[in-house]
């Protein structure tokens, strides 16, 4: 892949700005501050666009690069990839998508997948890396390749990433560390103390002891159901048996009544005769003495009948009363077994509203347990992908160390062996002492022993080596001010590389120095100039 062409519209101070690109070596030429950093940024953002995240900076590369005024925020690149086909990339970056067109200037923008986050993701389906990785390879910044004496160690390390995992910003073991932390962050483990899944155990033991406290009531509400049935039934057998005995009552006091009555009547109708007879003897009988004298014998009779009458109304009315009081005595002995059952089943109430209490706490439990139970499994799972990721990582982690990893340690010892004159030419990575390189009298000592500028170069060979490693396309490589701390005997080993090494990659060397352009020149090199 090559860039032909970009214009650039508005972005960031440039305006109106256009600039073709050749095969081979471009020295894009300019003063400090006129912009170089910027068109390279400006490159990448017509590729992948810009974020209006600010990413834990203070300002976001879309606010950063907008231009002030009115210029249009927009551009268009050229480019052609190895195949042969050419592409035209119009992108107004206000917009998430841009317009991609053919070589025939047709509108082949669908043809591309759509990322929601990201629009059209068009050069990463065509060269087969992302942007982080394209920035991680492609464009190359001073700040990246030079470095103190008190920051070798960091560059080191990441020469070290490149050569275990492929990327220079990725450790295996900080990845491992990191996945471990989070792992016993959100997870925990047996041993490990007010961790979540801790937590969650000892909220399900708390929980399950509750539980089984309450779980007897269950067994009392059953008692309680069964106790309350058998009351009932015998409160409506005591109401049923004192309704019985009033009636019972009621009716035997009227058969006395009727029977008192009817010894009244026939007591009154022999006295009615008596008289009668008395009154037709007074009328048949003259004699004065004999109606005395039959008169006599039927008022005594009348007065005996009139005596064994009360005698017996009494005799009535003092059995009736003691009927009366037995029957009273049968209904208040029924009316106490009553009161008993009503006092009974109210305190049996009472002890099935408590108990419904602690069934309804019971309940809730039950639920929180459910809840918690559902919290652990949830965790577990966690830990679950968990472990599959470490695996994962491992495996893959196995996988580039003998199929990766040999092939940077290949292409770093090569070179690393033409940018030295040949000073250092074996490079070996291991875990344990990280990474090694063999001294001129075969010893091998670790990388940060080695002069800056020697790390220096290891990691800018490094990097330019992973681009036939991860990409489908021979990618361009941007370097921004890349060679501005090199010596002259570095900076010669580098263009004569670049140009022997890296003839099927295009470079654009952006620099505010005569010295790449001399360089080129003495050792007849051609180049493409492009002033800014």
């Amino acid at each position: 892949m090559k860039i032909d062409e970009i214009k650039i519209n508005g972005f960031g101070k440039l305006k109106e700005k256009e600039m073709e690109f050749k095969d081979g070596i471009n020295v894009v030429y300019g003063e400090n501050e006129v912009g170089k950093s910027t068109i390279l940024r400006c490159i990448q953002a017509m590729f992948f666009g810009v974020s209006k995240l600010k990413n834990g900076k203070s300002i976001s590369d879309f606010d950063q690069y907008k231009p002030w005024d009115d210029t249009a925020f927009s551009g268009r690149i050229k480019y052609t990839l190895d195949n042969g086909e050419q592409y035209e990339v119009f992108r107004d970056f206000k917009k998430k998508s841009p317009v991609i067109y053919n070589e025939f200037q047709e509108d082949i923008s669908k043809n591309f997948k759509v990322d929601k986050a990201k629009g059209i993701n068009f050069l990463e389906e065509q060269i087969g890396i992302d942007e982080i990785s394209f920035k991680n390879t492609a464009l190359i910044s001073q700040q990246e390749v030079k470095l103190e004496k008190a920051d070798t160690n960091g560059i080191v390390q990441k020469i070290s990433n490149l050569v275990s995992t492929g990327d220079d910003n990725i450790s295996f073991q900080k990845a491992m560390d990191k996945l471990n932390k989070m792992q016993n962050d959100c997870v925990g483990t047996q041993r490990t103390r007010q961790k979540p899944i801790n937590l969650v155990d000892e909220e399900i033991e708390r929980l399950l002891q509750e539980k089984r406290r309450l779980s007897g009531y269950k067994e009392s509400q059953m008692k309680h159901v069964r106790e309350k049935e058998t009351l009932s039934r015998r409160l409506n057998e005591l109401f049923e048996k004192k309704a019985n005995l009033k009636q019972k009552q009621k009716d035997s006091e009227n058969v006395k009544m009727e029977d008192a009555k009817n010894r009244v009547n026939i007591y009154t109708y022999l006295l009615l005769f008596f008289v009668s007879v008395c009154v037709l003897m007074f009328a048949l009988v003259k004699n004065m003495v004999a109606q005395i004298v039959s008169v006599i014998p039927i008022v005594i009779v009348a007065i005996l009948m009139k005596r064994k009458s009360n005698v017996q109304f009494e005799s009535l009315k003092n059995a009736n009363q003691e009927w009366m009081r037995k029957c009273e005595l049968e209904q208040e002995s029924v009316q106490n077994e009553i009161n008993q059952a009503n006092v009974e089943l109210h305190i049996l109430e009472n002890e099935k509203n408590d108990v419904d209490e602690k069934l309804e706490q019971l309940a809730r439990i039950e639920e929180k347990l459910e809840e918690q139970n559902a919290i652990k499994a949830e965790l577990l799972s966690l830990d679950s992908s968990f472990q599959i990721v470490k695996e994962a990582l491992e495996k893959a982690y196995e996988e580039m160390k003998h199929n990766i990893s040999p092939k940077f340690e290949q292409n770093l010892c090569e070179m690393i062996g033409e940018i030295t004159d040949k000073k250092y030419t074996k490079v070996k990575m291991n875990d344990e002492t990280g990474l090694l390189v063999e001294v001129e009298n075969g010893e091998y000592m670790p990388a940060q022993r080695l002069s800056v500028g020697t790390i220096d170069e290891m990691y800018l060979a490094l990097r330019l080596s992973t681009l036939s490693e991860i990409s489908k396309e021979n990618l361009p490589i941007l370097f921004d001010e890349t060679f501005a701390y090199f010596d002259e005997n570095r900076l010669k080993n580098m263009l004569y590389y670049l140009q022997d090494k890296n003839y099927n990659h295009q470079i654009v060397i952006f620099t505010c120095s005569k010295r790449e352009e001399e360089m080129l020149k003495q050792l007849r090199i051609e180049y493409n100039r492009i002033n800014l």
